[in-house]
């Protein structure tokens, strides 16, 4: 291949939008992690206090995860729509300069 051609799978970037949907779903199914464990519950304290940084972390972060996944999933379903209406075009005016063509004969 050369430099500077264009290879792009449509089908393989619509099958990543609706990956990327699905884990944002997935994510937002989730909820917020609300319930408090006590110390004993996971075994020692320091494991209690990571699982606490873990959850405030998890809430901060989590948003921007949210705003990252569903902005690429966007544009990934914004180059499908546009390359196959492109592609449909081009073969519309294809097809009617080859049926300009036929009838000039």
């Amino acid at each position: 291949m050369s430099k500077g051609d264009l290879v792009l799978s449509l089908s393989g970037l619509d099958t990543l939008a609706g990956q990327l949907r699905s884990i944002k779903k997935r994510m937002d199914d989730t909820g917020q992690v609300d319930r408090k464990l006590g110390n004993g519950e996971l075994g020692s304290s320091s494991a209690f206090d990571a699982m606490e940084d873990f959850v405030h972390g998890w809430k901060d972060g989590r948003k921007e995860i949210d705003v990252g996944l569903d902005g690429v999933a966007k544009m990934a379903q914004e180059i499908v729509d546009k390359m196959t209406k492109l592609d449909v075009d081009l073969r519309n005016a294809l097809r009617e300069h080859e049926k300009e063509g036929k009838g000039a004969k």
